[in-house]
């Protein structure tokens, strides 16, 4: 890597915040569009985009492909939920306004494989939750919704952060839903929508960042998390030392 390139590479990452468009697609889309615009640019560096959603459940592609989709897409739409194919794995995630979706974009050779991405990532998101007086915690609780081993949680108790990645030709995609307030709201969505795909999970394991103890308008909320990604927290956002070599997807 040139000594320019590291420069590059060190930059502050480019924040991008706020819904694009007037659906649930479109902000899928936009992020799409984003990652696309890295692929082609040979001195990409880091991005966030950050948002808070309109009501949507969010199937991965998998999921899209299953037989009791149809099923979970019409239990979304019975709580005014848009359901909508997520650039992610996993399970499906339901959020809404109450919610933040931060995307972590960065050039694929910045970590070695998808667990060093999730890892790095998982560990930045515990830390500037740490910054907002949280007991967190990267790892699963009983019963949580898209259960995974860098899921982000409160006390090992509740689950606040679920994480999931993406990679592509040069670029590189970890997606999180951050619950900031009334988790009470996206409980019986999810519950409906794992219901029909036979799926199990435990609406207590679902948890905000409110409901821990944190203040400030969700405004304000929104800023510390995002800046903090940004600027105190951005390990995900530089090349790691450690890489290892994986399949280019």
């Amino acid at each position: 890597m040139t000594t320019a390139n590291r420069q590059l590479h060190t930059r502050i990452p480019k924040l991008s915040l706020g819904r694009v468009g007037s659906t649930a697609q479109d902000d899928i889309d936009e992020s799409l569009r984003v990652l696309r615009e890295m692929q082609q640019d040979v001195n990409a560096h880091a991005r966030i985009r950050a948002y808070r959603p309109i009501p949507t459940v969010a199937f991965s592609r998998r999921e899209s492909l299953m037989p009791e989709f149809a099923a979970a897409s019409a239990a979304a739409r019975r709580f005014g939920f848009d359901p909508v194919i997520r650039l992610a794995g996993g399970r499906a995630v339901a959020y809404d306004q109450t919610c933040l979706i931060i995307d972590l974009m960065a050039p694929l050779e910045f970590y070695g494989n998808h667990i060093a991405a999730f890892e790095v990532g998982a560990d930045c998101f515990r830390d500037v939750l740490g910054d907002l007086g949280l007991d967190a915690r990267v790892g699963p609780v009983v019963g949580e919704y898209c259960a995974g081993d860098h899921s982000v949680n409160a006390r090992g108790r509740v689950k606040v952060v679920g994480i999931a990645q993406r990679a592509m030709r040069r670029a590189r995609l970890l997606t999180a839903c951050i619950v900031l307030d009334k988790p009470e709201g996206l409980r019986p969505v999810v519950d409906a929508v794992y219901g029909a795909m036979n799926l199990e999970w435990s609406p207590a394991s679902l948890g905000s960042l409110r409901d821990e103890g944190v203040r400030g308008t969700l405004d304000e909320i929104v800023n510390e998390l995002v800046t903090g990604l940004q600027q105190r927290r951005s390990a995900w956002a530089r090349p790691q030392a450690s890489q290892i070599v994986e399949t280019r997807t």
